[in-house]
């Protein structure tokens, strides 16, 4: 965390992405620089107060929001949240600042992010015409649960550097504009509707996990499980997962609260809470956390452990301090079901126009000249020496089972069915006179398309492969 990017953000160096930046003030005309700073560790009481319950309980994506009291220059609050995927992380923070404002009217609250002044980006339709990126760095503040902007006419047609925002708000803060339209836009769109949407985006999930991992989370902040799982599972959506299934012979139950982000993925890669328990095994040995309880009192803690998370200490937490007036209920976000929704089609399709595609080789190959063919059969048969010298028999039956089981990843259940669709079709082309050589290739197609559309939004290597087609 480095607060000097509160007097660099009139440059064009770049913040760092996905990270909320937040700089509090408080101008008293007639305060000296101690009676500031007095004030100041006071704010940073109240505010250590109002986001205990989410630095406890909340499941950071990343990581909790850092905060420090400043006195170098000027006398600030400054602090930093990297939010990574889940702008609920940044909502919550930004939504309980915008109230925090409104203890003081000397408070001064400035948030950016990586789109600088990301408030005017929620709200683009309600800015003046005048304030531009070019001249809006350091002009809009909160203040007071209001969003106002240092006027068009100081130091016009340019960004500020702290310095003279500063000045300005001290020398003449009542000549301020205040943005109405903004503030009630921000307002009704985003900040009156957090933290509830957060919490609605919160699932409790019951993971089977090793002892060794149970000891390692038990005791320690909610967030610390779900942010080691979103890291481990990163490059998983582009390489894929295997799950080895091979897992110690103790394992115990374990509750734990995540985002949406980190349900869809587990429930995605891990189906089963073994499944589950196995990714948050890895994720947390890869994090090299060390072991937080006795063991002599692992058994007490654990199950203690298990009771609190499933009565959602957060949430007793803000109903206890009037932040939210009834419990909130789990609610499937409407982007994650889009963006799985289009993933599906999109994995169906391309798994059609493959299947197209090969059909439309197997008639090219069908007029080939002999040549060719003759090759290829060559080159089979010289396989197959190869093999028998080796002493080794290939089945099609046992490689039919071994790549279903291997690279796809199907259950029996499912390795059944297909043999028993294979066993359909031929009774049905027996029946009406057809010969073994006779299958259709639309009917393939479509036999195939079907089974692996049900692969689609499968964890497998299966789906990862058909993805990359």
């Amino acid at each position: 965390m480095d607060y000097h990017k509160v007097y660099s953000y009139a440059s064009d160096e770049l913040l760092a992405p996905e990270t909320l930046c937040f700089a509090l003030f408080y101008v008293g005309v007639y305060k000296n620089e101690a009676e500031i700073r007095t004030e100041l560790a006071e704010l940073k009481h109240y505010l250590d107060v109002e986001l205990r319950p989410y630095v406890d309980h909340y499941p950071w994506h990343v990581r909790p929001v850092e905060y420090e009291l400043v006195d170098d220059k000027h006398c600030f609050l400054y602090g930093e949240l990297e939010y990574g995927e889940n702008m609920d992380d940044l909502w919550v923070v930004a939504s309980l600042l915008f109230r925090f404002t409104s203890r003081s009217e000397n408070i001064y609250l400035h948030l950016y992010d990586q789109d600088r002044e990301f408030l005017l980006i929620e709200a683009a339709q309600q800015v003046p015409g005048w304030l531009e990126p070019e001249c809006a760095s350091n002009r809009v503040w909160i203040n007071m649960r209001r969003v106002v902007c240092v006027p068009k006419e100081y130091c016009e047609g340019r960004n500020l550097d702290l310095g003279e925002a500063l000045a300005f708000l001290q020398s003449a803060s009542y000549r301020l504009e205040v943005l109405g339209d903004v503030t009630e836009e921000l307002v009704r769109r985003k900040i009156a509707n957090y933290p509830q949407e957060a919490l609605k985006h919160i699932k409790m999930e019951s993971l089977l996990v090793s002892e060794q991992t149970a000891r390692k989370l038990v005791g320690r902040p909610a967030y610390v499980a779900g942010a080691a799982i979103s890291h481990f599972l990163e490059p998983v959506r582009v390489l894929g997962l295997r799950l080895t299934g091979q897992r110690p012979s103790r394992l115990v139950k374990l509750n734990v609260r995540v985002n949406a982000i980190v349900h869809m993925d587990l429930q995605k890669y891990g189906e089963t809470a073994a499944g589950m328990g196995e990714i948050t095994d890895r994720a947390i040995q890869e994090e090299g956390l060390g072991e937080n309880i006795d063991e002599t009192d692992f058994e007490d803690f654990l199950e203690q452990h298990n009771k609190t998370t499933e009565h959602d200490p957060l949430q007793r937490e803000l109903l206890r301090y009037n932040v939210i007036e009834k419990r909130v209920e789990w609610e499937q976000p409407e982007q994650v079901e889009e963006e799985k929704q289009r993933y599906d089609e999109d994995m169906v399709e391309k798994v059609k126009q493959f299947m197209n595609r090969e059909t439309d080789w197997a008639g090219a190959g069908s007029e080939s000249d002999g040549d060719e063919n003759e090759g290829d059969e060559s080159e089979d048969s010289r396989i197959r020496d190869y093999f028998r010298q080796e002493g080794v028999d290939i089945d099609e039956d046992d490689f039919f089972e071994f790549f279903c089981r291997e690279a796809l990843q199907l259950s029996k259940e499912d390795m059944e069915q297909l043999r028993g669709a294979d066993s359909e079709e031929q009774d049905d082309d027996t029946s009406h006179g057809g010969g073994a050589g006779e299958d259709s290739p639309t009917d393939d197609t479509e036999v195939l398309s079907n089974l692996l559309a049900s692969l689609a939004s499968s964890s497998s290597p299966a789906a990862t492969l058909l993805n990359n087609l």
